[in-house]
């Protein structure tokens, strides 16, 4: 079941923020929260990414982590260090 939680902006808007987490033998495997206009939104949104992440295909792209900068910069000079000195 997904978590909606209501916020007022100090400008007096209040904004849904819609949070979706997975658990497996009480540790948390995912965590994913966006922010709508609207309640309905923040439900439907939420709903929709719980059933996606019941597909384990799903929750294995999900881990998969985008590279750093660090990580990307010490590829391109192990890589192109021996093509051009």
């Amino acid at each position: 079941m997904p978590t909606i939680k209501a916020r007022k902006q100090a400008n007096g808007i209040t904004r849904y923020t819609a949070i979706v987490r997975l658990r497996r033998h009480g540790k948390v495997l995912h965590r994913e929260s966006r922010t709508f206009a609207h309640r309905s939104a923040a439900l439907s949104w939420a709903k929709h990414r719980e059933v996606a992440l019941e597909d384990p295909a799903e929750l294995t792209r999900q881990k998969q982590s985008t590279p750093t900068l660090a990580e990307l910069i010490r590829w391109y000079i192990d890589t192109f260090e021996t093509i051009s000195p």
